[in-house]
């Protein structure tokens, strides 16, 4: 009678183990079922357009070897000046000098030459980097790819160059598309201990930089010492190579020089001096300086291509 009763109580025990094992399998089964339906669902709201796509990510471009580069609509401005850094100004909500295709309005300390040869320099290092990414540097490395020595000083006036280029508010007024407005460097932190920094650039200059660029030869760059020399580098890297001019009036406006046009154009000073300096460097090929039948000062000049560029390899 006992073993009768043991064995009903192990088919009673292995019957309700059983019936466990079937609910729970139940269980997924109704939640693998639904979890396809929830599947079904979402892949018929994204054919049908209801679920927002994926933001597309956006690099810096790569640059030729030994170059870097200015969104082209920035280099005929007075963005970055033609004035020593003694004698920058704190502007707001200043409209700058430029072409009448583009309004730029500035808010900030006013850059110099020197500012645009550390902006190159982060350009340069942000190349094929993603908006908001955090790039590191170290300030010796940096101010030596500019051609500068590291001492204390050269320190410090970097440190402030980059504040500068962080502590600005741009608004760029395109007449066509509407405004953007935004800061040359994104974010900037650095350790003065190890003396290593870090920025990140956004993503609106960054989609300036995927269009219509101008580039600029950094071995020449660092050849020019003179503030002028560099502007008009930048200047005349905007479009193809070969023969332009512009009136000498609208490059002392749009370079922010302030001197007047006779000494602009003396012998041996200011315009000359930096065309002299930017041919016996071989960015340019010839230049001449004349007056045309309004009386208006012209200067023509005839720019050399990059020579790491397919033009300049094809000989074209």
């Amino acid at each position: 009678m006992s073993n009768l009763g043991g064995a009903h109580s192990k088919e009673l025990k292995s019957s309700k183990a059983a019936n466990s094992v079937f609910k729970i399998l139940q269980s997924h089964t109704n939640r693998l079922a639904s979890n396809s339906g929830l599947c079904r669902d979402l892949l018929k709201e994204l054919e049908a357009g209801l679920l927002p796509p994926l933001p597309e990510v956006i690099n810096f471009p790569s640059l030729p070897q030994r170059a870097s580069a200015l969104p082209t609509a920035w280099v005929r401005t007075s963005l970055f000046v033609n004035q020593p850094q003694t004698k920058a100004k704190f502007l707001i909500n200043e409209v700058l000098e430029s072409y009448d295709t583009i309004r730029i309005e500035y808010t900030g300390e006013q850059l110099n030459m020197f500012d645009n040869d550390v902006y190159l320099e982060i350009i340069r290092l942000a190349q094929g980097r993603a908006s908001g990414e955090k790039i590191l540097f170290n300030r010796h490395s940096f101010l030596r790819a500019l051609g500068i020595s590291g001492g204390k000083n050269n320190y410090d006036a970097l440190h402030q160059s980059l504040q500068k280029l962080k502590g600005n508010t741009i608004k760029i007024t395109n007449f066509k598309t509407g405004y953007d407005a935004f800061s040359l460097i994104d974010q900037l932190s650095w350790d003065e201990e190890v003396g290593c920094w870090r920025f990140s650039i956004g993503d609106i200059v960054i989609e300036m930089l995927s269009t219509e660029l101008s580039y600029i030869d950094l071995d020449i760059r660092k050849s020019l010492t003179t503030p002028l020399s560099k502007y008009l580098q930048n200047y005349m890297s905007a479009g193809l190579p070969g023969e332009r001019e512009v009136k000498v009036d609208n490059l002392m406006r749009l370079s922010g020089t302030t001197s007047q046009l006779k000494d602009f154009l003396g012998k041996g000073r200011g315009l000359t001096k930096a065309l002299d300096e930017l041919k016996a460097v071989g960015f340019l090929a010839s230049y001449a300086i004349h007056k045309n039948k309004n009386g208006d000062h012209i200067v023509r000049w005839n720019r050399t291509a990059h020579q790491n560029s397919r033009r300049h390899a094809s000989g074209i």
